[in-house]
């Protein structure tokens, strides 16, 4: 079962037969985060983030053609679009950040 689909079907503090979610605590979210982006052969990279899961995907800056490294601030969805991609190439995406 996905996390998602598990957050969505079950109350916080539940323990049922089939089902147990205990909600902790949670941490303030980062203020910043790094993403970078490693490009090999032709092709574009897309970054998109949207702040709650019914909210629209929104282009953060420009598609990447090269290698890049990207500093934005914390979005509570991100994602990695990768387009016209040719025979070959390979794109990688990693986020990161720091309390």
């Amino acid at each position: 079962m996905a996390l998602s689909s598990l957050l969505q079907s079950v109350d916080k503090d539940t323990v049922g037969a089939e089902v147990a979610l205990r909600m902790i605590g949670t941490r303030e979210p980062p203020a910043k985060m790094v993403i970078q982006i490693a490009i090999t052969g032709t092709g574009t990279v897309q970054i998109q983030g949207r702040i709650s899961r019914e909210a629209p995907w929104q282009n953060i800056g420009p598609a990447h053609s090269a290698s890049a490294l990207m500093h934005i601030d914390a979005v509570q969805f991100l994602r990695a679009v990768a387009s016209g991609m040719t025979t070959g190439a390979n794109a990688s995406v990693w986020a990161a950040w720091g309390w």
